[in-house]
């Protein structure tokens, strides 16, 4: 206690002298006027202190105090008193008294939002948030809420106001939550779980692809993007039967509905099921009323299974003028990528692939496709074989990048550089045409790119 008295000390000998007490609740100040103006900054820094070193307990008292008596003194209040309840909760073991404490904590949010909620670093919706964590990590059973909607409500007004500028963890609990919602309740919660996975799928994709490849956030957000896949593809709730159980039937009677038409276009593109009547059926009503990428791209959906690859790259090429998310665009280049592979011509593939990229560094799946263009088209780019070999190691160049792109295509891009790593050339070989390990490269032809030997 010696270090709480000289701080007292200090704070006696700098404040003047003063003839009236008054707390901060009372009147409207910080700190309060005279020995409560005293006794609130004493504690404040006790608090705060005792905090620090994870003495909850001797901490306890004094936020009892700054909390009550001079509630807008510091955001430290907050921070340090929702602490200091969960650790509270954390070691109760009366249900109804943990209930109590459970409240106290969500209103200790509440008044936080009251008192600092404007805050440019730290707004409601930030504080709205941590109110989210905890209400989902501490709710009682007593609140019958075994789904956490209320929470879910919450991070969904976030999400709502804070758009692209939602943190990771919001939008990772948002999607958990739904997740769990779903379960509890497939047929009468399905439409909101989708529409959840639509939009959290969307903002982190946006994200990432507003971030520059060094940057140290990058990581985060794969790794969070990666989960959220996983989870949905694992939930059962886009399989293409499924899709076409729910939706299949309500196509005509919302025909003109361009919401629930953009909704359905979106789902069935994420569920790779656009191949489905279903589909091409809401995707031709939507491009009839209010044309846009979703339907241009059922359209061109349509036409690529019909093999009219000519008809398809026009209605991707109107869906990219439409798109005004770079994420969506890429993903529409890579699918023109894919036609001119089918089509056999591997410059343009490569061209199409490349502005994919440009579009979204992360499309893992568009490096993948360079490189399968490098081992598979390599026969016309030299008359001699070995040099023709020497396209596997531009290919396997483009599969360690898609890696490095997207975790999320690592296992793909293993197996090709398995694949193909045993036809490199051989090293008497390349002695023989005055190549060495080590060297620069270009491997000749429409390919024409650099490499080191190897």
């Amino acid at each position: 206690m010696k270090t709480n008295s000289i701080i007292l000390g200090v704070m006696l000998l700098s404040l003047p002298a003063v003839s009236f007490a008054q707390k901060g609740i009372n009147d409207g100040s910080k700190y309060g006027h005279g020995e409560d103006s005293i006794r609130c900054l004493a504690n404040l820094s006790m608090m705060t202190q005792y905090t620090k070193q994870k003495d909850y307990a001797s901490a306890a008292p004094c936020f009892e105090i700054v909390y009550a008596e001079c509630p807008k003194c510091s955001k430290n209040v907050y921070v340090n008193g929702a602490e200091i309840l969960a650790n509270q909760i954390t070691k109760e073991t009366d249900p109804q008294k943990k209930a109590q404490i459970f409240d106290r904590l969500m209103k200790l949010y509440d008044d936080r939002v009251k008192y600092f909620g404007k805050d440019k670093k730290y707004d409601k919706y930030y504080i709205l948030g941590k109110k989210a964590a905890d209400y989902i990590q501490y709710v009682p059973e007593s609140k019958n809420d075994p789904g956490k909607e209320v929470a879910y409500n919450w991070l969904g007004e976030i999400i709502d106001n804070k758009k692209e500028a939602t943190s990771t963890t919001v939008l990772m609990q948002r999607f958990y939550l739904s997740s769990l919602l779903y379960q509890r309740n497939k047929d009468g919660f399905r439409d909101k779980f989708l529409n959840d996975y639509l939009t959290v799928s969307g903002l982190i994709n946006e994200k990432m692809s507003s971030l520059a490849e060094n940057d140290p956030d990058l990581p985060n957000y794969q790794a969070a993007k990666a989960d959220i896949d996983q989870k949905f593809a694992s939930s059962g709730a886009a399989d293409c039967k499924t899709l076409d159980g729910v939706y299949g039937s309500k196509i005509e009677a919302n025909k003109g509905d361009k919401d629930f038409l953009n909704m359905v276009l979106a789902l069935y593109a994420l569920a790779d099921c656009e191949e489905s009547a279903t589909y091409f059926k809401a995707a031709a009503y939507k491009h009839k009323i209010d044309p846009s990428a979703g339907s241009a791209r059922g359209l061109a959906s349509q036409s690529i299974k019909n093999k009219d690859y000519n008809k398809a790259l026009t209605y991707l090429n109107d869906a990219i003028n439409f798109e005004t998310k770079n994420s969506e665009k890429s993903k529409l280049q890579y699918i023109i990528a894919t036609i001119y592979r089918d089509m056999k011509n591997p410059s343009s593939a490569r061209a199409a692939a490349q502005k994919a990229i440009s579009f979204d560094r992360t499309n893992g799946k568009a490096y993948l496709l360079i490189g399968t263009l490098y081992a598979t088209f390599n026969n016309d780019i030299s008359d001699d074989a070995v040099i023709r070999q020497t396209a596997y190691w531009v290919a396997v160049d483009q599969w360690e990048k898609a890696k490095l792109a997207s975790p999320s295509v690592a296992g793909d891009a293993n197996k090709l550089i398995n694949k193909y790593t045993p036809y490199f050339p051989a090293a008497d070989q390349l002695f023989m045409r005055n190549i060495t390990k080590g060297q620069t490269f270009t491997v000749p032809g429409w390919i024409n790119e650099k490499t080191t030997v190897r």
